[in-house]
């Protein structure tokens, strides 16, 4: 393969990466509050048993946000060359989106899955372990533990970004930043700490224009026909 096939296709991955994952991220919003339920745990979950429509649909688009943020990962991982080569950092954080995109699939998934059957089963009690907007619940362990893994892999993945100016170092500080309030998250979590736990919302917050910026940086990439600096 040479070079300039490479560059074409790594573009075109960064701008289709960016775009499928920034389309995902503006929409997650729009049904989290359209299928944002009220009062305490029963109420809630009484609430989605009646019209499960909405808070289905929101999960659903959320299922994409680990896929869309592990293609953009991996193409910066093995297809982006920078002037400190990191392989075995890079080939560590690639294996490390396998966890991540597992356990929050099955903690999204089972919302529109697991959760609904409890509910139509009239198990309120059952489905209060799986409903995720419950911090003590099964689904919202395995989605933290699952970011805890992408937080390494941004971590990892991230290093060899912030060695270069501009856009590169702007997508690896962002990653870095993400990855390390994950990180602090997860942490809350364990120690029941809700202070600390909110990091995941800021963490969440720093990747939002991650899309925006890839998609920028692989026009830039389509108009100079380059992937590395020689």
């Amino acid at each position: 393969m040479n070079s300039h096939s490479l560059s074409k296709k790594t573009y075109f991955a960064m701008i289709l990466g960016g775009t499928l994952f920034t389309i995902v991220i503006l929409l997650w919003p729009i049904f989290m509050v359209l299928s944002k339920t009220t009062g305490n745990l029963h109420d809630q979950l009484l609430s989605i048993a009646d019209n499960p429509s909405m808070y289905m649909i929101n999960f659903v688009i959320a299922s994409f946000i680990a896929p869309a943020t592990s293609f953009i990962m991996i193409t910066l991982a093995l297809f982006i060359k920078t002037k400190k080569e990191t392989p075995i950092l890079n080939i560590f954080g690639v294996f490390l989106l396998a966890p991540y995109v597992t356990l929050v699939s099955i903690a999204y998934a089972s919302q529109y899955t697991l959760l609904q059957s409890y509910l139509n089963d009239a198990n309120f009690s059952e489905a209060s372990l799986w409903f995720f907007e419950n911090s003590n619940s099964v689904s919202y362990f395995l989605n933290q533990l699952g970011y805890t893994f992408f937080a390494l892999s941004a971590l990892l993945i991230g290093f060899k970004l912030l060695f270069e100016q501009g856009i590169p170092k702007a997508v690896g500080v962002l990653l870095w930043l993400s990855g390390f309030l994950s990180i602090v998250a997860f942490i809350g979590l364990t120690m029941k700490n809700e202070i600390l736990n909110l990091s995941t919302i800021i963490s969440g917050l720093t990747m939002v224009p991650i899309g925006i910026i890839v998609i920028i940086w692989g026009v830039k990439l389509a108009r100079h026909k380059e992937i590395s600096y020689e």
